[in-house]
């Protein structure tokens, strides 16, 4: 799927064009502006300070500049909005785009999964209501069996 999207944006004038136009709409807009500005500072900074630092560590100032982004998007709701309206228009874009790509990608991936990794998975997802969705299922199963069997034998 990504490697179908690069490809894209290399040859394809429609895909270009729409990228663009996200990117340009975000943009435009002042608060995420200066958002962008404020982190590249702080990253341009972090990354100063790693090279002349040589016992500095990468990944604290890469943590730092990460809990600040998340910080501000958790505080400036504009700056929210507009990132969550760019992320939709962009997700709405590739599945358009990319969507067979990204079926197939999932359920190669799913299909590549064996039995415990399946049920695991499950467990995680659905958590405590998997025990009552298996007893629900196992009477549902043997009321319509036993159904079936009354039919079966009248």
């Amino acid at each position: 799927a990504l490697a179908d999207l690069a490809n894209d944006l290399q040859t394809d004038a429609d895909t270009r064009a729409r990228v663009e136009g996200w990117k340009e709409e975000l943009l435009a807009n002042t608060s995420v502006a200066l958002w962008l500005d404020t982190l590249w500072q702080k990253g341009r900074s972090a990354i100063i300070a790693a090279a002349r630092n040589p016992d500095a560590v990468m990944a604290g100032k890469l943590g730092e500049v990460l809990r600040s982004m998340g910080t501000t998007l958790e505080r400036d709701p504009r700056i929210r909005g507009a990132v969550n309206q760019f992320v939709r228009r962009a997700v709405a874009g590739m599945a358009a785009s990319y969507g067979g790509s990204i079926v197939k990608l999932v359920s190669d991936t799913i299909r590549g999964w064996d039995a415990r990794t399946i049920t695991s998975r499950l467990e995680q997802a659905v958590g405590r209501d998997l025990q009552y969705i298996r007893i629900n299922g196992t009477l549902v199963g043997g009321l319509v069996g036993l159904v079936l069997h009354m039919v079966d034998t009248l």
